[in-house]
């Protein structure tokens, strides 16, 4: 971050200056004080869940040289030398200081959204063009009112792209991002049933999505998911200065052929009939990820021969088919959030996997479906692929997918049902066996990733009890 003034701060936010001194710096903003370090200036958001205002001692005591808050009741006299801006609305704030700090500097600002794949065509976007620019791209999956804003902040001078995904659950969430980071190139995964519960139908989801096209419309360059009817029927309402469809069923500009599925080692396709790119990770779904991000990298120059070696250096994020071993036992941890769409992906993905044990899956609620949310947990128990050999559901919606199991032949002793992930680690403690194979999947809240640090611990103890 390049610094700016507190009475820069002040004039954005429309704030008061409680105490300090209008002509004093700010070299970087925080909101966690996890990694606050002496002279950031600290904004107390005030979430759903947590209120940062109660770390606000933290913060000081860790050195924090500047305080933003909407929290009048908090004494600040013994910490005379710290700046104390007290503002309305400390997440708005946030915001308009990002779109101020935003428009001192011209980089491309390449904006990416979607139902499914957001975070791993943000990531192989970033291994493309960092291997041509400076870049900055959103870490771990910044994307909301708080992670754009963040993201926003740590342009310098020296940035030529900026990275940023974008994930909202109200219509007129993504126009609000988009008037922070102020994006020229926006891209669109796909769509699918997401966040129903505030969206309510797929046909909603389409509608906040749009917003990114409906942004850079006019003098803006769209990249679109060609064998995604919705965003096709979508984009043809708006004008663009350029656009770049991709897609492996439908004639896209940029698109694979000749796809060869090596199973759990990952997939090799035809970039553009031309171009042998192998992936190390597995499951079209993530052809079609690697798909858009060519097509962005395509949008800003890049060579055709520079992104396939990008591309087959990608290393997959945390919880996105991540492969973990523990003792002779494969687990795929696929956990960091699930939907209906996304969920039968992996599934048909692991399915078609070899195993020398048994496939085994875990099941986590997929949140925020809404009033059909028991349909489309029972739906994706009735098809669950043949293959699958034991079926562990967690969480109060996930016991439909196993009634759906059920209903389509699967046999009782092959389904466990679990109220968390607690149990289900101890389910699996008792059942597991070396060569066995595991898929975990569900939403982010469900922490399914803690069965594998519990499977670890438990082979840890193993382990040094036979010492």
């Amino acid at each position: 971050m390049e610094p700016l003034k507190i009475s820069e701060i002040l004039k954005v936010t429309k704030g008061k200056l409680i105490q300090g001194n209008k002509n004093d710096l700010v070299r970087n903003i925080t909101i966690d004080t996890r990694k606050l370090m002496p002279g950031d200036m600290f904004i107390a958001i005030k979430g759903k869940l947590l209120d940062g205002h109660t770390y606000i001692g933290e913060s000081l005591r860790k050195g924090a040289d500047g305080i933003i808050t909407q929290d009048s009741r908090f004494e600040f006299k013994n910490w005379e030398t710290t700046n104390v801006i007290q503002v309305a609305n400390t997440a708005k704030a946030l915001g308009d200081i990002a779109l101020y700090y935003r428009n001192k500097f011209s980089p491309k600002v390449i904006a990416i959204t979607g139902s499914n794949g957001k975070t791993t065509t943000k990531e192989m976007t970033a291994q493309i063009l960092k291997t041509k620019f400076n870049i900055v791209s959103a870490p771990a999956s910044f994307n909301n009112d708080i992670g754009v804003p963040l993201t926003v902040l740590q342009l310098t001078k020296d940035t030529e792209v900026l990275i940023l995904e974008m994930e909202m659950n109200e219509l007129g969430g993504t126009k609000r991002l988009c008037d922070v980071a102020q994006p020229n190139i926006g891209a669109i995964t796909n769509i699918g049933d997401t966040h129903l519960e505030f969206l309510y139908s797929r046909q909603g989801v389409a509608q906040e999505k749009s917003e990114l096209l409906e942004f850079i419309s006019g003098s803006g360059t769209a990249i679109l998911n060609a064998d995604d009817s919705m965003i096709m029927e979508m984009w043809q309402r708006y004008n663009f200065k350029a656009h770049f469809t991709f897609g492996i069923e439908k004639s896209a500009d940029i698109f694979a052929n000749k796809i060869i599925n090596h199973l759990d080692q990952g997939t090799e396709f035809r970039l553009c009939n031309k171009y042998i790119t192998r992936l190390r990770v597995p499951g079209v779904f993530n052809i079609y990820n690697a798909l858009a991000a060519a097509s962005i990298a395509k949008a800003l120059g890049c060579e055709f021969e520079n992104i396939v070696l990008a591309l087959e250096e990608y290393v997959p994020a945390p919880m996105r088919m991540e492969r973990v071993e523990i003792n002779g036992i494969t687990i795929f941890n696929d956990a960091f959030n699930a939907n209906p769409q996304s969920m039968l992906a992996a599934l048909e993905t692991f399915a078609g996997f070899t195993a020398s044990g048994r496939k085994i899956v875990v099941l986590g609620d997929m949140l925020e479906l809404g009033v059909k949310s028991a349909e489309f947990h029972r739906d994706l128990g009735k098809n669950l692929p043949k293959s699958i050999d034991i079926l562990v559901t967690v969480g109060g919606q996930a016991k439909h997918i196993a009634e759906g199991s059920k209903e389509a032949g699967k046999k009782p002793e092959e389904v466990i049902i679990c109220n968390d992930y607690l149990k289900a680690s101890n389910k699996l403690v008792d059942i597991l066996r070396k060569g066995d194979k595991i898929l975990i999947k569900g939403s982010r809240l469900m922490k399914l990733e803690e069965i594998i640090n519990k499977l670890k611990q438990q082979h840890m103890d193993a382990d040094e009890r036979r010492l």
